[in-house]
């Protein structure tokens, strides 16, 4: 007869047991969360985009996390996931509360799960105000000469830079008459155009190279009407900048200076230099420019970066290129790379102070894209607006601090964060769809691109994006 053998009781004994622990747990953590939000310690998932080193955003993140808990009792879980496309699923299905990413992503999880937009990115930028006058006999050579006449002052003016020039006026040419006008461009076409209006000009300025077409409204004037910077000079400066904040950055297109091209349509048929298909300041945006200008471009290539893009113009392998633009702040001075747009990171490869120089007055800025959006901070659909104020609040608190301030640079590039609202991305959206660009293919590109840095094959996929 065949052995019989008696069934072990163990076996059934142990999963039961295994499934009273998990389920123990579970319950465990229900209450756990439910003694913190009696105690008023909501507990928030915040994510991050892998847009920087993985280890100091987890460092600062957790500084951040830290305050906030001793701050207001929120209990904050400071993540970075693997990807842009991890962070918008994880909004969509409700395992993050907060998130910080570009713009492109924002609309991507606006679009597909519904977030919200509540904080922008604040960047500084250091900012003189210039006096211009005519060039040529008779002309006032100095600020004092401006005494009783008439000087075109910008409406665009920020109060502080405002307030530091007319005081200088007011001290050095008594009786000065101002002529309120729109923007810097205004001011100084006014000055050329109209001589027997005004006598003198004011300007917002910054830092720019020898043959920018950018930095102040003679500048910018001389890319619409060549010859105003012979017809004009500037007479005095401020002597010290006024820092302000900004919520966006742009877009540029370069040519060589000693190239024949002054104006966007002289890139008519030329050789042009992309830095990348998807980039939003150094592709999407250069190109809905050009297509302004009704600018049939030749050949075109994509560099493969921002530096390289601006390489290209430099070793005249292009006629010009398109990259991001920022104006320079005092950390650019400091560094010795001068202006803040993408030709700094070729300077970072030079370290002779003279040939950076000269590589700056080799390359110049034609022109500006419309502005870009800075990166945000957003919350999940149905995030509870009592929890984001305490939240909102403790971040204000914490950027206030000096830690708190280098932390904020080290995780998102930034100074500060100001209130934002949809409203604010209306021009991004429509100048995509201008374009004919996906969100989802800006996010799958920006996906490949990390995985190539990573080494792997695949990026995440990108959910589709869909009226929420």
């Amino acid at each position: 007869m065949p052995r019989s053998f008696a069934r072990s009781p163990w076996p059934p004994r142990i999963g039961w047991t295994l499934l009273a622990l998990v389920f123990a747990l579970f319950v465990w953590g229900l209450e756990r969360r439910a003694d913190l939000e009696a105690q008023g310690e909501s507990v928030i998932r915040m994510l991050f985009v892998p847009s920087v080193e993985q280890g100091t955003l987890v460092r600062r993140g957790e500084d951040l996390a830290r305050f906030v808990r001793e701050d207001s009792g929120l209990v904050l879980r400071s993540e970075v996931p693997t990807s842009y496309a991890a962070v918008v699923q994880a909004l969509g299905a409700g395992q993050a509360d907060v998130a910080w990413m570009p713009a492109f992503a924002y609309e991507l999880a606006r679009a597909r799960y519904g977030a919200e937009v509540r904080l922008q990115v604040v960047r500084s930028v250091d900012r003189f105000a210039v006096v211009i006058t005519r060039s040529g006999p008779g002309q006032p050579e100095d600020i004092e000469a401006l005494a009783a006449r008439r000087v075109a002052l910008p409406r665009s003016l920020t109060a502080a830079l405002r307030a530091k020039v007319v005081a200088r006026l007011d001290a050095r040419a008594p009786g000065w008459v101002e002529v309120p006008v729109e923007s810097d461009l205004e001011a100084v076409r006014r000055l050329v155009e109209s001589p027997l209006e005004v006598d003198g000009a004011v300007s917002s300025h910054v830092f720019s190279g020898p043959s920018d077409l950018v930095g102040d409204g003679r500048k910018e004037l001389e890319g619409h009407r060549p010859g105003t910077l012979l017809e004009t000079r500037i007479v005095d400066t401020t002597e010290a900048p006024v820092a302000e904040p900004v919520a966006h950055y742009y877009g540029c297109i370069y040519t060589r200076s000693d190239s024949p091209y002054r104006r966007i349509a002289d890139l008519h048929g030329r050789r042009f230099a992309f830095s990348d298909e998807t980039s939003t300041s150094g592709a999407i945006f250069p190109r809905l420019l050009l297509d302004r200008h009704g600018v049939a471009l030749g050949r075109v290539y994509y560099a493969g970066g921002h530096p390289n893009a601006v390489q290209a113009v430099w070793d005249g392998k292009a006629d010009a290129g398109a990259a991001f633009y920022s104006p320079p702040s005092a950390q650019h001075a400091r560094d010795g790379t001068l202006v803040g747009d993408a030709r700094h990171l070729v300077m970072r490869r030079i370290s002779d102070p003279d040939a950076r120089r000269r590589f700056l007055d080799e390359v110049r800025v034609l022109a500006l894209t419309d502005p870009i959006p800075n990166d945000v901070c957003v919350v999940r659909r149905g995030f509870p607006a009592r929890t984001w104020e305490r939240f909102a609040g403790s971040l204000d608190r914490f950027i206030a601090t000096p830690e708190g301030q280098l932390a904020l640079y080290d995780l998102v590039a930034a100074i500060g964060v100001a209130p934002a609202d949809d409203e604010a991305f209306r021009g991004f959206r429509q100048a995509l769809a201008v374009a004919g660009i996906r969100i989802e293919d800006l996010m799958a590109a920006e996906e490949q691109k990390l995985a190539n840095r990573r080494g792997q094959a695949t990026p995440l996929p990108v959910p589709e994006a869909k009226a929420p």
